[in-house]
């Protein structure tokens, strides 16, 4: 039987080997995370220090210039910016409207959930609107939304769970269970290749199960492009069901349930 203080450790232990903070100049951290992007590269954050003991934690912009500068240019699309603006509701993240930087207001106490939660957004905004220009008409978790809706699925959207670390994991929809029925937790995955993403998935589900036993994993992924045996391994292997977009009707009978 795992303890309070063993529970605490862990976390602990975590955040003092994965994570690194340097200081940049006065009231300024950089803070490296263990969390990678596309590129294999940390995500990193930079925490500001605000007037009454307040923290301002930003990515500095980062994941706006990446998808420039791929030339996916979301401040041009009204659409884009709402469904984006929608989304980071859902982990309590903030859009700069003027510097275009994801960034969260937190207190020193609520700093490592709120820490937890901007990664979090941080990935999904780069997996999301990871597309090239010729896919841009279409934002894939609204396709999923509409599948849903024509089939008549009872979804309701993005549910944050508190995991066994204390740490809130954020999930796209979920569908409730009755007695023997299992709840339904759902994440969307945009970029068949998204390695990193994948892994954030599967830790999220890691953090979840233990506190929502009774509960199934899916991720529904945008197959476009060919989905990576690698992503299709890792989620089997973590307990998660894959369900590729194209053979999204092959599971309406088992997520209607």
């Amino acid at each position: 039987m795992l303890t309070i203080p063993q529970l605490k450790k862990s976390v602990e232990d975590f955040y003092r080997e994965s994570i690194n903070w340097s200081p940049i100049q006065k009231g300024i951290t950089r803070i490296d995370t263990p969390f990678l992007d596309r590129h294999n590269d940390a995500i990193i954050l930079y925490a500001i220090n605000q007037p009454n003991g307040l923290i301002r934690l930003t990515d500095g912009g980062y994941i706006f210039d990446d998808l420039e500068s791929d030339g996916i240019y979301l401040s041009r699309s009204k659409h884009r910016m709402k469904i984006l603006k929608e989304q980071l509701n859902g982990y309590s993240v903030k859009l700069d409207n003027e510097n275009h930087e994801l960034f969260i207001i937190t207190s020193l106490n609520d700093y490592p959930v709120k820490q937890n939660l901007l990664i979090q957004a941080m990935l999904f905004t780069n997996d999301m609107f990871m597309l090239s220009n010729k896919k841009i008409s279409s934002i894939f978790i609204s396709e999923v939304a509409n599948f849903f809706e024509s089939k008549n699925i009872r979804v309701t959207d993005g549910p944050n769970i508190i995991g066994r670390s204390g740490m809130i994991h954020h999930y796209d929809f979920s569908i409730p269970g009755i007695r023997e029925i299992p709840e339904k937790l759902i994440r969307t995955m945009n970029s068949a290749n998204n390695e990193y993403y994948a892994k954030s998935i599967a830790m999220d589900k890691r953090q979840t199960q233990d506190v929502r036993p009774n509960t199934d994993f899916y991720t529904i992924i945008n197959d476009e492009d060919s989905i990576d045996d690698n992503i299709i391994n890792l989620f089997n292997s973590e307990g998660i069901i894959p369900v590729p977009f194209s053979k999204r009707n092959d599971y309406v009978e088992q997520l209607a349930k």
